[in-house]
Formats: C-alpha cells, structure tokens, sequence
C-alpha cells in the first residue's frame, strides 16, 4: 500500500511538474509575443536617431566651437579632451564566474566550470572602462574587513586607485559583497549576491567627498536599496553642482529600493540606464512602450533601455530612437550593460551627443559579451 501511495505521489509530483514547465513555456511565448508586439509600435513611432541631440550641460562647451563645426564624430572622440570629470559611486564585488549547461531548477544539482575569480560591480566596471578611455574621474568605495575587501583593496591599487578612493572601516563586522555569476551554454548569466559593508553605508563616510566638484554622478539600484538609498540621495541633492548630470543604472534590485528614496532620486531628474526587466520592474507592465512613456513623465532627461540583440532605445522628450545593433554569439553576457554605460559616460564627457555616445556605448557591450568576465579588456588596437 505504502509503495503504491509513493507511486502516486511520484506521479502526481511529476504530472505538477509537467504542468508548471508547460504553464513556464506558454508564458514565455506570450511575453514573447507581447515584446515582438510592443517592439513593432514602437518602431512605428521612432524618430531618425540624428535628430536626438542630447549632450550634458557642461559650461567649457560653449567655449569650444570645435565641437559645433566638426560635429565630434564617433572617430575624433579620442582626441578630444575630457570636458567634465566624473564621480563613482558603489561597492566592490568579488565576482565568483562558473559555466553550467543550464542553471539547475529548485532541489536539482549541476557539475560547474570555474572560469573566473576576480574583483568587480557595477561601478568598478565601469570606473575601470572610463580610466581606460581616458575620462577624469573619482571613484569612492566602502572597503570592510575580511578576503574580499583585501581582494578589492588589492586590485583597485594596481589599477592606479589611492587610499582616497576608499571607504576603509577597520572595525567593520562587515567584509566586502561576492557574488556568483551562472552562465549557461547560451551566454545568459544568473546571479546570487552576498552583500557585504556597501549595504551599510554612513553619511559621515562621504564628508571627505567634493559632491560639488563633479559634472557627472554615477550610481546604480544595488547600492540604493534599503537604508542606503537616503544616505546617498541626500548627500548628492545637498552638495551637487547645479548642472551636474546623475547617470543612474537601474539593476535587478531596483524594486528594492524604498519609495521615499525613489521619488528623491526622480527629483533628481537622472539619465535612466536599464533592461527589459528593470522597466518592468519600476513601471509594473510589459508593454515597452507604456513602460518607456511612464518612466519618461518622471525625469526629464533620457531614458535608454538596453534591448539586447534589438540593440537600445533612447527615450527623450516624447520622441523614441532605436539604435539597432549586429546579433552575435554570446559567450559571458555579464557586465554587458556596465560597459554600455560606461560608453555612454565616456562619450558625453568628452562632449559627444546622445546619438554618439549610444553607438560607443554599444560598441563596448559587444566586446563585453565575447569575452569571460565582467571587467572588459579592450583590444589593444581600439579607437573611438
């Protein structure tokens, strides 16, 4: 009797099963569906992209007829002088990288390839991409006690970093975030955090900080969550410089953020860097276009939504432009849409439009996909 109500239950489990992978599936194509749908209006209501000139409100550019006359082209952006400087702002993470076949489902197992260990996060991505492209900047990093923090620590010095870029805590109970990247046989990656002291961030941390100094300020949905998200916007709202530009990068935890600390962000009037997912997240809908209109009432700057093999969509002013890119194989997708940021900010402080910047921006993403590793490497050969 006892084997026969086993059999059963097996049976039952498995016929469950069944049911929610088919349940998954039909889901899938009708999201599927309803993306291919919003893409199409979309599309009907895009504007030719040499129409959105969108560049940062930086005073030396009045003073530089040169960019007016020549039009900065994509290719004279590394001759350029940086216009602006730029501050970063975020936590450290040890990035643990492994290749699976496929993520395992809930109680199953999976034999992993350990393919990187290194030291990363959405800002030290970016900030390492910005140094690289010449761009004057700062970035500030909480560094507790434990492996981690001596990893960061360690790897921000031989990139060219001091002491004054840390948020060194000796006492701190708190060692430094990791986080494991998945990446199956498709490229798509899967995350699990552990946070670490960037989740206890102290106004009096920032005091040494010249807010006012910086045309353009960085920051990104992980470090806002919680009680963090008041401790950085208020600074930030308090002693920024009139003109100064947020560049803020939504991340998979923008939900987290608490609502008080959103609407201060919003007041802020940011650039709005995010993915499907994230507009979702923020708008609760899938339609893209009613996602993109609603986030677009919020802040008056550009809102630019990363559409992976679609390439991007910027959303300025009531107008919508697609900046399509060439699909390619995908080995490690990780840091994809901090290296797009990354262009992005190195392309407007160099005094570039928006149109310009997008395509440095996606250029940097395409390297970023085909290589392992969420620091990108640039070609020694590259030219912007």
């Amino acid at each position: 009797m006892d084997n026969v109500v086993m059999e059963t239950s097996v049976g039952m489990q498995e016929s469950k099963q069944n049911s929610k992978d088919t349940q998954l599936n039909q889901e899938q194509t009708l999201q599927s569906k309803s993306l291919s749908s919003c893409l199409q209006e979309l599309k009907d209501h895009l504007s030719p992209v040499e129409t959105l000139g969108y560049r940062l409100p930086l005073k030396s550019l009045s003073a530089l007829s040169l960019i007016e006359k020549e039009q900065l082209t994509f290719g004279s952006l590394q001759k350029q002088a940086c216009l602006g400087k730029a501050l970063i702002l975020g936590g450290a993470f040890v990035d643990v990288t492994l290749l699976l076949d496929h993520i395992p489902p809930v109680g199953g197992d999976s034999y992993a390839q350990e393919l990187n260990v290194g030291v990363g996060g959405c800002a030290i991505n970016v900030a390492n991409i910005v140094r690289d492209l010449g761009i004057d900047h700062k970035i500030k990093v909480p560094l507790g006690n434990g492996p981690y923090a001596k990893l960061s620590h360690d790897q921000l010095l031989q990139d060219g970093y001091g002491e004054s870029d840390f948020i060194i805590v000796p006492q701190s109970p708190y060692d430094c975030a990791y986080c494991l990247c998945m990446i199956d046989k498709d490229g798509e990656r899967t995350f699990v955090a552990v946070p670490g002291i960037e989740n206890h961030m102290q106004k009096e941390w920032l005091s040494d900080l010249a807010i006012e100094d910086y045309d353009l300020i960085y920051f990104v949905g992980f470090d806002l969550t919680d009680d963090n998200g008041l401790v950085y916007l208020n600074e930030i709202k308090e002693r920024k410089k009139d003109n100064a530009v947020i560049f803020f990068d939504a991340g998979a935890r923008v939900n987290f953020i608490k609502p008080e600390a959103f609407e201060l962000l919003l007041s802020l009037n940011p650039i709005i860097h995010l993915n499907r997912m994230e507009l979702e997240l923020i708008t609760k809908t899938n339609n893209i276009k009613a996602g993109l209109e609603h986030l677009s009432t919020l802040t008056s700057a550009p809102v630019i939504l990363s559409l992976d093999i679609d390439g991007a969509v910027v959303s300025y002013q009531g107008h919508y432009y697609h900046f399509p890119v060439v699909p390619q194989k995908v080995i490690d997708a990780t840091g994809a849409g901090d290296s797009q940021s990354a262009g992005i900010i190195a392309a407007l402080l160099k005094g570039a439009t928006l149109e310009q910047a997008m395509y440095l921006g996606n250029t940097l993403a395409s390297y970023c996909i085909k290589q392992v590793s969420a620091r990108l490497s640039l070609p020694s050969d590259f030219s912007y």
